[in-house]
């Protein structure tokens, strides 16, 4: 399988994350691109033009990082996405997704942000940039790892990944002041092996 990816992405993250934990190095190739140079490359993988891709052996594509997760996590009988029990009314499933989701939309934000930043001054806009700083703030202040999984979950991985974009784009943030909490549950979870070798770079 081959695994295409940018070092920088949060979202492609999460998948190399998984690809490590779960000891699929010697099955997953990473292939790294630019999206923004490569764009008609990544667009013949996904239509959408965006990482991750995920391509198969049979030359199929599973696109999307959580539906790419998911299946890595399947392939490597993870236990990163809780199961659903006939046996229980509730499990931790949606739990984890949900985390997932708001964690994906921190990054969805700080990207747009970036995005936006880059434009001409004259061009940018001040309410969107408004409703980006926004959606990453309240998100952040409904985090608590008090809710985090004592079993790390994708939920757990994504909220981590956002943590470190935004440490990675956005370091003018004061989250960590703000957060303490969050902080020091980062800073622990920052410590695991495949944390640590992914961690975000832009592309040369």
């Amino acid at each position: 399988m081959k695994l295409y990816s940018n070092p920088a992405s949060p979202f492609a993250r999460k998948a190399r994350i998984i690809v490590r934990e779960l000891n699929l190095t010697k099955v997953v190739e990473e292939v790294n691109v630019d999206t923004r140079s490569q764009s008609d490359e990544v667009r013949k993988l996904n239509p959408l033009g965006k990482i991750p891709v995920l391509v198969l052996n049979d030359g199929s594509t599973i696109i999307d990082s959580r539906v790419i997760c998911e299946y890595l996590n399947e392939t490597g009988g993870g236990k990163f996405f809780p199961g659903m029990s006939i046996w229980r009314e509730v499990s931790g499933r949606w739990k984890a997704m949900t985390l997932q989701a708001l964690g994906d939309g921190i990054c969805d934000a700080a990207v747009a942000s970036i995005y936006e930043s880059r434009r001409p001054p004259e061009q940018q806009s001040p309410a969107a940039l408004e409703k980006y700083g926004k959606a990453i703030t309240t998100s952040l202040e409904v985090l608590a790892p008090a809710n985090f999984a004592k079993t790390i979950t994708i939920g757990e991985i994504a909220v981590a990944c956002a943590l470190g974009y935004l440490d990675f784009r956005l370091p003018q943030l004061t989250w960590r002041e703000n957060h303490p909490k969050l902080r020091d549950w980062y800073e622990i979870f920052a410590q695991y092996p495949s944390m640590k070798d992914t961690w975000p770079a832009a592309l040369s």
